[in-house]
């Protein structure tokens, strides 16, 4: 069974992973690092800077996500580290405690009207 935070690291891993994939095939076909090209050569393409944000972005993916793997706390605010049982039991909870919170709202409401009713019918006696 698995935790949203187990399945981030795995994205994020993965996805680092491809982009580091990526990386290598623009290097092997000389798009990185970037080239300016003369108007005469046919077999040049044209590269800026925007292409090492690929590496980057793979660098970074890769890392967040072993970083997450070793420690599954640092995102628990993102991914909870808790299996879906828990995860029920937690919000069947705090919707009673809503409904609880509700229910006491609604009965001083009730209670207030109440007294303000019985203040107006005084008066006009």
């Amino acid at each position: 069974m698995n935790t949203p935070a187990a399945a981030a690291w795995r994205i994020l891993i993965g996805t680092g992973i491809g982009l580091l994939i990526v990386s290598g095939f623009l290097f092997s076909m000389e798009l990185l690092p970037p080239v300016n090209c003369d108007s005469t050569d046919t077999n040049c393409v044209n590269t800026n800077v925007f292409g090492w944000l690929i590496p980057i972005s793979g660098f970074l993916f890769t890392s967040i996500g072993i970083i997450c793997w070793r420690k599954p706390e640092l995102l628990s605010d993102l991914f909870p580290n808790t299996y879906e049982e828990e995860r029920k039991k937690q919000h069947t909870e705090s919707l009673l405690e809503e409904q609880l919170e509700d229910a006491k709202s609604s009965d001083a409401w009730s209670s207030l009207e109440k007294k303000l009713l019985v203040e107006k019918v005084t008066e006009e006696e």
